[in-house]
């Protein structure tokens, strides 16, 4: 188990060590997937302004700025950056997943 905080994408990853050439032990987090994104059940929906950034919209719906990757993993954004500039794009603002899935993740 990591030590990321509760609201990090990395949360609950477990922790893979591998060897090195040289027998020396290397720590690394395996790769994340991304869940499908009809898995994820929307509670609002949030009109762009055209300049406000994902982080600022998951402040708002939230309460939290590091929550973005919610919103960019339920868009299947591969930059969630992307979504800067969008004025008047729709966007859900999706459920925590073991929410929207029956406390499965």
């Amino acid at each position: 188990m990591t030590e990321f905080s509760a609201n990090s994408r990395y949360f609950g990853l477990p922790m893979k060590v591998r060897l090195r050439p040289d027998g020396e032990a290397e720590s690394y987090l395996p790769r994340r997937l991304i869940p499908a994104p009809e898995r994820y059940k929307a509670f609002g929906l949030k009109r762009l302004s055209g300049s406000e950034r994902i982080d600022d919209v998951a402040a708002e719906a939230f309460g939290d700025p590091e929550l973005f990757w919610r919103i960019a993993d339920a868009l299947s954004l591969e930059d969630p950056a992307s979504l800067l500039g969008e004025e008047g794009r729709p966007v859900p603002l999706p459920l925590p997943l073991e929410v929207a899935s029956n406390g499965d993740t």
